[in-house]
């Protein structure tokens, strides 16, 4: 009888058997900080397998002490005759069969291992050695492609008792979840589970036997894929999932719901509405603040700074209100149909109730104050709606929403400009005043939220599950107050709206996908174990796959992880950073800019600083920042004409350098973080200019 015919099973590493209980040992994660570490394995393996235990993982941070030197080097850079490198690794392997076993002594409490990632320059690999159970016939190698081995990595999430148990996880053509198995087994396999490869790891015994341990990069850097998968408590066997492969069922319907076109709304509409308010809010009370300011020509200058803030607010209102139309063309056509023709007589029910506040109009007071707020007049003003029904309906003919999405200029109404925009005024939020500077308040459509109901019960969970604003304390209790109005809308919407399967909705933002799965896990932060699996893929479920015990239990360490080492990095700026040094380098950098792009870089390099600052400061130490329309690059013959800038990129690097600082310092006020932003060395004779050849 051969090893082929015996039942396998995973082992740990045979080079750590005598640090181990035996033949049962589990997997064991290996742990190089060099990016050159499979050299540095095979080294190991070919010249002192023993020496695998000084690499075991540990929890470490960059905080640990050094304590013992780093296990030896033992990459052969230099080649040696093989009678040599046998002799050699005979006498390691004796003097290590004598010695105590090796494994690293844990110098910190008993922690959690936490992998890192690449970028923290650290590898880690997994491996085990595929062995018969039948003692004699320790080494195992897979027959034939039947035979699949690979490993599976393991979620540990808490069941209904707080218990933890294993999820796997599985790639689906939407992307991966974790799927909790059936009773809870962990050595079940669960259909369609992510099995990764391992790869061959040859060295030989103290009998000069060869023998083979199968091992994996682990993938750390994969960290966010798996923390941002879903979770299933669906617990399918693995025999149902070939059942399932051998006649594929149709894929089961979608559910009703109307969550992902409410996330539709407040992406396209509800949310930009709701920073519109906020920032017309700031910008009254900004101006306002400056009505008790001396000078005849303060009201002249707040009345300006009114109207082109109104100027800036219709822009926006206009382009939210083509999307706003759009979503209900998609998905209320007959509301659309119904503000294009301007007759709601074909609508009944909750689609009647959003038609009427559509149509719902302004005060005249409040229209008047409006359209004060675009003064001064001209001859031939855009004429001020007076309900949002009648904006929609005018947005609704595609000329005008064309001639919209092709201007290039800012929004000014003056007679030469007013034929590139849309014939009407109708803010969603902007400023109010009597024209001259005096009585300015934020305004617009959004007055006109309070008359809507409160929401139910059912449609609370539904906006609370996709709110993407910030907490109602963030911009205060009074903007707060009309967020939620602006959520009355979304609720009156999602009444509106009829349940189906959403087969023509857009799919869910990520964020939203993952702010529900960190509700699932309750902000876990991700605890794994690792298990190798040998499969007979022809036995299907009478040789059930042969699963290793766990490896030990660990985290992934993200990008910023507190307890990281830090990659060395090197980064040198230019030595002679005068104009006589800095004028060597060669400026090898391409920017392609559009026409528009250089209009706008144009207009920005006559700006200073202070031109910046004192745009944001109150009067009298304000002052307007004069740019013009805006438009693209023109030759003098007219033609549109874009840019090819070759740019130093030496320069570039030394400006990030210098407002990297400033704004560090400007903002210590906010994050006190300034004592652990920057250490300096000094450095000795390191000048920047060399004269004569000398330094």
């Amino acid at each position: 009888m051969t090893a082929l015919g015996h039942p396998v099973t995973w082992a740990g590493p045979r080079p750590l058997w005598s640090n181990t209980q035996g033949l049962g040992g589990a997997p064991a994660i290996l742990r190089f900080a060099h990016d050159d570490f499979m050299d540095e394995l095979s080294g190991l393996l070919a010249t002192d397998p023993g020496a695998l235990s000084g690499h075991v993982a540990r929890f470490e941070t960059w905080r640990s002490v050094q304590g013992e030197a780093d296990p030896a080097d033992l990459t052969e850079r230099v080649p040696l005759p093989a009678p040599i490198r046998t002799a050699r690794r005979l006498t390691l392997m004796a003097k290590r069969g004598k010695a105590p076993a090796n494994l690293p002594v844990q110098t910190e409490p008993a922690k959690l291992l936490k992998l890192y990632q690449p970028v923290h320059m650290r590898h880690y690999v997994v491996c085990a050695t595929l062995a018969c159970r039948q003692p004699g016939f320790p080494d195992r190698k897979p027959a034939g492609p039947h035979e699949q081995i690979g490993y599976v990595l393991r979620r540990l999430l808490p069941n209904h008792d707080g218990a933890l148990v294993e999820h796997a996880y599985v790639k689906q053509s939407h992307g991966g979840m974790w799927q909790r198995l059936a009773s809870d087994d962990p050595e079940q396999l669960a259909p369609g589970e992510d099995r990764l490869r391992l790869f061959p790891l040859r060295h030989r015994d103290g009998a000069e036997l060869r023998r083979t341990l199968w091992g994996a990069v682990i993938p750390v850097g994969r960290r966010e894929e798996y923390l941002a998968a879903d979770v299933s408590k669906v617990t399918p066997r693995l025999i149902e999932g070939q059942i399932a492969a051998l006649s594929p069922a149709p894929p089961p319907p979608r559910p009703d719901s109307k969550r992902a076109r409410l996330a539709e709304f407040k992406l396209d509409f509800s949310e930009g509405w709701k920073a519109m308010i906020q920032s017309a809010v700031k910008a009254a009370g900004d101006i306002a603040d400056d009505e008790g300011s001396d000078g005849s020509d303060a009201g002249a200058l707040r009345q300006k700074r009114v109207r082109e803030a109104n100027l800036a607010c219709q822009t926006h209102s206009w382009l939210l209100l083509v999307d706003l139309y759009a979503f209900l063309k998609r998905h209320l056509p007959a509301v659309a149909d119904a503000l294009h023709g301007g007759s709601a007589a074909a609508l009944s029910g909750k689609p009647r109730e959003l038609y009427d506040w559509f149509a719902r109009q302004q005060s005249a007071p409040q229209t008047a104050a409006l359209a004060n707020g675009f003064a001064p007049l001209g001859v031939g003003e855009p004429a001020s709606l007076v309900s949002m029904a009648a904006a929609l309906k005018a947005l609704s003919d595609p000329a005008v929403v064309d001639k919209l999405e092709a201007v290039e200029t800012a929004y000014t109404d003056t007679a030469g400009q007013r034929a590139l925009w849309p014939d009407f005024h109708f803010l969603l939020a902007g400023i109010a005043s009597n024209g001259l500077g005096g009585g300015v308040s934020a305004g617009g459509a959004f007055k006109e939220l309070a008359v809507l109901s409160d929401t139910g019960a059912g449609d609370q969970d539904l906006i609370d599950a996709l709110t993407t604003a910030a907490k109602p304390e963030i911009p205060g209790p009074a903007m707060a107050v009309l967020f939620g109005q602006v959520d009355k809308l979304v609720a009156l919407v999602g009444r509106a709206l009829p349940t189906n399967n959403e087969a023509q909705a857009r799919a869910l933002p990520f964020a939203m996908k993952l702010a529900q799965t960190m509700r699932q896990t309750a902000s876990d932060s991700g605890r794994f174990v690792i298990r190798f699996i040998h499969l007979n893929e022809d036995c299907g479920p009478l040789d059930p796959p042969t699963l290793s015990a766990p490896s030990e239990q660990f985290e992934l360490a993200s990008f910023f992880d507190p307890d990281a080492p830090a990659r060395p990095i090197r980064i040198t700026l230019p030595a002679d950073t005068s104009p006589a040094g800095l004028r060597k380098h060669a400026r090898g950098t391409g920017f392609v800019l559009s026409n528009m792009l250089c209009g706008q870089v144009q207009r920005a390099k006559g700006l200073g600083f202070i031109d910046l600052v004192r745009q944001v400061l109150p009067w009298p130490l304000h002052k307007e920042i004069e740019l013009g329309d805006g438009g693209g690059c023109k030759s003098p013959a007219g033609l549109d004409i874009g840019m090819i800038c070759s740019i130093s990129i030496p320069i570039i690097t030394l400006c990030a350098l210098i407002l990297l600082m400033i704004i560090v310092t400007l903002l210590d006020f906010i994050f006190r973080w300034l004592p652990w932003f920057i250490i300096c060395f000094p450095v000795a004779g390191l000048k920047g200019k060399k004269i004569g050849g000398a330094p």
